[in-house]
């Protein structure tokens, strides 16, 4: 029963790291649509700095090809980390795959909520509360787990 929860778990992390490649994806590709969001407020603005100050505004774009960069390749690694759960179950490795996923959607959720994007903040949310799930579904066996002592 513990051994198909740790397999349950680690099949939702690794969807979990799917979503992040697709998220960053969005966020590489739908440049305009993020900014206008981040603007929303101050819509003129956003069309100012494209008009009148090309420097700024190109600083937004690298920032969010940036965040798309890392947000794909943190979800090949919490992917990849949960393949290797998946196969091995190693207490190291689900450790390693709880540091690197926490930082990386809390991270993104920070962003999002100093972006004031309510889409990124709605997007980001889900995948941080879905990670957190697949995390918390194998925690009693990793506990229970004996190890030995060197």
């Amino acid at each position: 029963m513990n051994i198909q929860r740790v397999k349950q778990g680690a099949k939702i992390t690794f969807y979990t790291g799917v979503y992040m490649i697709v998220l960053g994806i969005f966020f590489i590709f739908f440049i305009d649509l993020n900014m206008r969001y981040a603007f929303s407020s101050t819509t003129k603005l956003w069309g100012f700095f494209l008009k009148y100050n090309w420097d700024v505004s190109y600083l937004f774009y690298l920032f969010n090809i940036l965040t798309g960069i890392l947000l794909i390749s943190n979800g090949i690694t919490i992917s990849y980390l949960s393949d290797f759960i998946m196969k091995r179950k190693e207490k190291i490795t689900w450790v390693m795959l709880f540091i690197i996923g926490i930082t990386s959607w809390a991270g993104l959720l920070t962003v999002s909520v100093l972006f004031q994007s309510i889409i990124l903040i709605a997007l980001s949310f889900i995948g941080w509360l879905v990670f957190i799930i697949g995390m918390l579904i194998p925690i009693s066996y990793y506990i229970e787990k004996p190890y030995r002592e060197y």
